[in-house]
């Protein structure tokens, strides 16, 4: 009878044993368990905070080009502002120099005129066939439609006031049935280009005629 007693006594050992060992297995795996998922949650954690930080990098490099594409936009339409305002000057001065020589060549055109009408008044005085004269005076339209057409008017002169700016003045005649300073012969005739004088007309200017009545001074009683 003691021997059962003591195979029990010893079962019981056992038995708590195995409960104490299988408590221990248990808790061990807890804790696995719980580390497990604590090294999860670490982890989920530190991707969370690396996304949020890839994140913030990423808007502040998005905010970098922006602020650089922005700077290079200002910088490109000062670029074209400027291209644009040397293109008008060189636009400019290329018309300037294309109607600086397009007056003289104009200039030159009228001075052989000057010299064809001479020549033509020369030859009508000289009672020359009337077929050669038409076919001067034929000519002489001809140049006249050609500076007509590029744009060269005639200054009218005779009759008008004298004008410093279209007129030289190169002599003085008495005249009373005109006011002084007025226009009453035209020694060169002058032209202009497109608004602009292209040559003055040479002139003859009127001088009041002053007699011996205006000098006379009133006599005392």
């Amino acid at each position: 009878m003691k021997l059962n007693v003591d195979d029990n006594e010893t079962k019981e050992f056992k038995s708590d044993i195995h409960k104490d060992e299988k408590n221990e297995q248990d808790i061990q795996r807890q804790e696995d368990e719980s580390y497990e998922e604590n090294d999860e949650s670490d982890k989920i954690n530190s991707h969370d905070n690396s996304q949020e930080s890839g994140t913030e990098v990423l808007r502040e490099e998005i905010s970098r080009l922006k602020q650089t594409s922005e700077n290079n936009l200002t910088k490109l339409r000062y670029l074209l502002a400027d291209y644009d305002n040397y293109r008008k000057q060189i636009e400019k001065q290329m018309q300037g120099k294309v109607e600086s020589t397009k007056a003289e060549l104009i200039l030159k055109i009228i001075n052989i005129y000057d010299d064809y009408l001479r020549a033509l008044n020369t030859v009508e005085n000289n009672t020359c066939s009337p077929a050669i004269v038409d076919g001067l005076n034929g000519i002489l339209k001809n140049i006249e439609t050609l500076l007509k057409s590029e744009g060269v008017l005639e200054i009218e002169a005779i009759g008008t006031p004298f004008d410093a700016n279209v007129h030289d003045a190169v002599g003085f005649t008495s005249s009373e049935d005109q006011p002084e300073n007025t226009v009453v012969d035209v020694v060169r005739r002058g032209f202009m280009l497109n608004k602009k004088v292209l040559r003055p007309s040479l002139v003859i200017l009127s001088k009041k005629i002053i007699s011996n009545k205006d000098t006379e001074q009133p006599k005392m009683e």
